[in-house]
C-alpha cells in the first residue's frame, strides 16, 4: 500500500451512480482480462471519442456531442477492478435516436437480454439529420477502411522497425499512434454496427422464410476475412512457402490480449509460432484454409438459393439486396481491428522504449514498471513519487487478477472470487448461442492462453474469449466452444469462415467443460454435450 501522505490514483478501477447499468458482455473480447494503467489510459480516449465520432458520422448525435464527459455515468466506456465495461443506460440513450433499431435492440445485443421493468424513449428528432448523413457515411465506409488499413499498415512497419531515438521521440510516437487509434476505432465501430445490423436482418429473413438458423450459412464464405488470411499465411509457413521472418514482418503485431499494451506478441515469442508450425505440418492438405474458404463459399451460394426460394417472389429482390450487402459490410468488421491493433502494437514498441531509458536512468525500477504509470504521467515527465505509485498501482492490479465481474450489473459491481469450480456430475449439458452449424464430437481442450496451449489438430477448443490471435488454434480446431459474446464476435465469424462448428455466450463453458472430456457440439442447436 501507499503511504498515508501520498495520494495515489487508480486509472483501472473507476466510480459510479448507483443506478446506471454496465456490462462486460461485448467488452472482453476487444480487451480481456485486466487491463494495465498505461493500457487503459491508453485506449479510453480513442474507443470513447472513436465511438462516438461515429455515431456523429451517421447523424445520431450533434457534433458537440462528441466529447470525454466529465462524470463517468455519462461516458460510453469505464473501467472496474481493471475490466473494460460498457454503459448501457448511455448506449440506450443513443438506440432510441436511431432509425431502424431501438433501445431495447441495444441492450439485447450488449447484454445477450433485457432487464425487465425499462422503459425506451424513442424520438424522431434526429431522423432528417440521419436520412442525409448515413447513406455518404455506409457508401463511403469501404473505401475510407481500406485506405486507413493501408496507410496503418506501412506506418505500423516502418515504426516496429526501429526503436525511437530518445525519450521525447517515444513519448511523440506514443501520442501519435494513440491519434490514430482513434480513428481506426471510429472507422471499426461503424463497421461493427452495420455488421451487427445486417446479420439481424439476415436472421430476420431466414426466419420469415421458414428457414431460422439459415443466417449462420449465409454470413460467412466472404472470402479476403483478415483473420483467414493469417492462417492463410500460417498455413503456407508451415509447408515451407513462407519464412517465419516474413510472417511476422506482416503479423507480429498479433498476440494474446492484443489490445493490452503490456502484452507480448508473436514477434516477441516467435518460438510458440514454431512449436505451432509443426502441428500444422500433420495436417492433410485438405484442411488448408483455401480450400476450407472455397468450401464456405459454395456453402454460401447454396444457402442463399434455399433462402430465395423459400421467399415469395415480390420478397426476392430486396432480399438479393440485402445478401449483396451483407457480402460487402460484414467482412468489413475485421478490417478496422487489425488497424487499430497496430496502433496499440506501436505504442507498445514505444512504451517499452520508455520503460528501457527510465531504468537506465534510474527514474524507473524496472522497464515494464512504464505499464503502471498513464500517457499523461510519460506525456508530461514522471512524478516524483514514481516509486510508490508504480507499488500500489502493481498490487491493486495483481488483486484485481484474483477476481472476477458479474457480466452485467447496476452501479458498482460486486467481485466475486476467482475460483476453479467445475459443474456438479450431474450437469451435462452447456447451452449457449449457436453461431457456426454442425455436429462434431471430440476431445474437449480448455485453452486461457493460446500462446501456451499444447492443443492438438481435432480437439474442441473451449476458451473465456477470443481475439484475432486465436485463429492460430482455431486451424486446429474441430470445434469452437466460447464462454463470452454473440453472432458477431470474432469467435463467431472465424467459426464460419474455416466451417467448424461453433457455440458461444456459454457463460460457464470453461467452467463445466475440463480438459480431457468427450464433448458433442451441435453448432446448430447451441449445444455442448458433456460425454
Amino acid at each position: 500500500m501507499q503511504p498515508p501522505s501520498i495520494v495515489v490514483s487508480d486509472p483501472i478501477h473507476q466510480e459510479t451512480e448507483a443506478t446506471t447499468a454496465w456490462t462486460t458482455v461485448n467488452t472482453s473480447e476487444a480487451m480481456p482480462g485486466v487491463t494495465s494503467p498505461l493500457g487503459w489510459t491508453f485506449w479510453h480516449d480513442p474507443i470513447e471519442l472513436g465511438a462516438l465520432q461515429a455515431f456523429c458520422d451517421l447523424g445520431v448525435i450533434k457534433p458537440a456531442d462528441v466529447r470525454v464527459a466529465a462524470p463517468v455515468d455519462h461516458r460510453l466506456n469505464a473501467t472496474f477492478y481493471g475490466r473494460y465495461a460498457v454503459n448501457v443506460d448511455r448506449m440506450r440513450g443513443i438506440g432510441d435516436l436511431m432509425p431502424g433499431t431501438s433501445a431495447d435492440a441495444i441492450e439485447l445485443q450488449l447484454m445477450g437480454g433485457l432487464r425487465p421493468g425499462i422503459i425506451s424513449h424513442p424520438s424522431r428528432r434526429r431522423y432528417p439529420m440521419v436520412i442525409t448523413k448515413m447513406p455518404v457515411s455506409v457508401l463511403s465506409l469501404p473505401g475510407r477502411l481500406a485506405e486507413l488499413r493501408s496507410e496503418i499498415d506501412m506506418w505500423w512497419q516502418a515504426c516496429t522497425a526501429t526503436d525511437p531515438v530518445d525519450v521525447s521521440g517515444a513519448v511523440e510516437r506514443l501520442l501519435d499512434a494513440r491519434q490514430r487509434c482513434q480513428e481506426a476505432l471510429r472507422l471499426h465501430c461503424a463497421a461493427s454496427m452495420m455488421a451487427q445490423g445486417l446479420y439481424d436482418q439476415l436472421t430476420r429473413l431466414a426466419s420469415s422464410a421458414g428457414q431460422a438458423g439459415l443466417e449462420m450459412r449465409l454470413a460467412t464464405g466472404y472470402g479476403g476475412v483478415e483473420e483467414t488470411r493469417v492462417a492463410m499465411d500460417l498455413w503456407h509457413a508451415s509447408r515451407g512457402e513462407l519464412s517465419v521472418v516474413e510472417f511476422l514482418l506482416r503479423h507480429g503485431y498479433q498476440g494474446p490480449g492484443g489490445a493490452e499494451i503490456s502484452q507480448k506478441t508473436w514477434r516477441d515469442d516467435p518460438e510458440f509460432l514454431e512449436g505451432l508450425l509443426d502441428r500444422y505440418r500433420t495436417m492433410s492438405d485438405e484442411l488448408s484454409p483455401e480450400n476450407r474458404e472455397h468450401d464456405r463459399a459454395s456453402e454460401r451460394h447454396r444457402a442463399e438459393a434455399e433462402l430465395l426460394a423459400g421467399l415469395p417472389r415480390h420478397q426476392r429482390p430486396k432480399a438479393r439486396l440485402l445478401l449483396r450487402l451483407a457480402r460487402r459490410y460484414i467482412p468489413l468488421r475485421e478490417v478496422g481491428k487489425v488497424a487499430f491493433l497496430q496502433t496499440i502494437d506501436v505504442a507498445r514498441v514505444a512504451a517499452r522504449a520508455l520503460g528501457r531509458a527510465h531504468a537506465e536512468d534510474g527514474l524507473l525500477a524496472n522497464a515494464d514498471d512504464v505499464f503502471y504509470l498513464t500517457v499523461d504521467e510519460l506525456r508530461s515527465g514522471l512524478p516524483e513519487d514514481v516509486a510508490a505509485i508504480v507499488t500500489f498501482r502493481r498490487a491493486q492490479r495483481a488483486r484485481y487478477l484474483t477476481v472476477r465481474l458479474p457480466e452485467r450489473w447496476t452501479g458498482m459491481p460486486v467481485p466475486i472470487e476467482e475460483d476453479n469450480a467445475v459443474a456438479a456430475p450431474g450437469d451435462r449439458i452447456v447451452t449457449g448461442l449457436p453461431v457456426s452449424p454442425g455436429m462434431v464430437e471430440g476431445v474437449a481442450r480448455v485453452v486461457t492462453d493460446p500462446g501456451a496451449s499444447d492443443m492438438e489438430p481435432g480437439d474442441v477448443l473451449v476458451c473465456e474469449t477470443t481475439d484475432p490471435s486465436w485463429v492460430s488454434l482455431f486451424l486446429l480446431a474441430s470445434a469452437v466452444v466460447i464462454d463470452v459474446g454473440g453472432p458477431m464476435s470474432h469467435g463467431a465469424i472465424v467459426a464460419r469462415e474455416l466451417g467448424i462448428p461453433g457455440v458461444i455466450n456459454t457463460n460457464n463453458g470453461t467452467r463445466a467443460i475440463r480438459t480431457g472430456d468427450r464433448v458433442r457440439v451441435d453448432g446448430l442447436a447451441g449445444t455442448v454435450e458433456i460425454l
